[in-house]
């Protein structure tokens, strides 16, 4: 009887023992695991605000084969929809933005007259993205 209570007083013990090593190994992982999720999506954000501004600059020039349109030339997106500005004057274009992954669902990308190009608020999941020139591009 006595060796039958010891082990299953051992049994439990070793179960314990075995739960809090996988706890404190969980505890220790989950802080990497979580930023390197969040270096991951952060660094997506940046890739397709790059892509979308690829894809801007190409409809650009593709209406332009077609019909002038002038600088600054600006996007405005709203979650499945875009709008299209021309020196500040909505216009209305047939042309649709091909954009090899999804769009933005906020925020705006203006071509300017001297070749630059400001990305305000272009937000992808949880990341709103930034941009006033090319090497500025911030995603927070």
């Amino acid at each position: 009887m006595y060796e039958e209570e010891y082990n299953n007083t051992t049994k439990i013990v070793e179960y314990v023992s075995v739960i809090t090593i996988l706890l404190i190994i969980l505890i220790i992982l989950v802080p990497s695991v979580s930023n390197i999720i969040y270096n991951v999506s952060k660094r997506s954000s940046e890739i397709s605000t790059q892509g979308t501004i690829e894809t801007v600059k190409a409809f650009y020039v593709n209406v332009n084969l077609t019909k002038t349109v002038d600088l600054p030339f600006k996007v405005i997106f709203d979650n499945d929809k875009y709008t299209f500005y021309e020196n500040g004057k909505k216009i209305n274009l047939k042309n649709t933005l091909n954009n090899r992954g999804k769009l933005p669902t906020a925020g705006s990308i203006q071509l300017n007259t001297d070749g630059s190009v400001t990305v305000k608020n272009l937000t992808f999941g949880k990341f709103v993205c930034n941009q006033t020139n090319k090497k500025s591009l911030v995603c927070d």
